[in-house]
């Protein structure tokens, strides 16, 4: 990851989509967007993002389309990504995080609620801790 992570911000509400990459650049974010699944898929082969914040609703193709996209092309858990998206039905959160999709986040939300999730969506996983019979010599 560089310096400045960079995330690529996909949602087809403009308004939406020029707040949170306003938002994340202010936090120090390299961000850019993209307006659909369509344009995302494009945009995650030219940038190469250190992780994704998603809606679901787009046209050309939906948020679900552009995880089986990821998921059908490379390791998803090599591009994390937040879902950020008005759809809170427990099927859609189960459906995004089968997809591979590391957090779920329903507007409206807060820029804190914002931050932190971006934060922890780039954080390097924890290691397994060790088993008790590794120790035993």
């Amino acid at each position: 990851m560089s310096a400045s992570p960079r995330i690529l911000v996909v949602d087809d509400e403009v308004g939406i989509r020029d707040l949170i990459r306003t938002r994340l650049r202010m936090a120090g974010y390299d961000t850019h967007t993209a307006r659909n699944g369509a344009e995302a898929v494009q945009r995650i082969a030219e940038l190469h993002p250190d992780g994704l914040v998603l809606d679901i609703n787009m046209p050309e193709m939906d948020g679900f389309g552009v995880l089986e996209h990821l998921r059908a092309r490379e390791n998803p858990k090599r591009l994390p990504v937040l879902m950020l998206t008005a759809r809170h039905d427990a099927g859609d959160v189960q459906r995004a995080v089968a997809l591979g999709a590391k957090d779920y986040l329903t507007k409206p939300f807060s820029e804190s609620q914002l931050l932190a999730r971006v934060a922890r969506l780039l954080r390097p996983p924890i290691p397994p801790a060790p088993r008790r019979d590794e120790f035993l010599l």
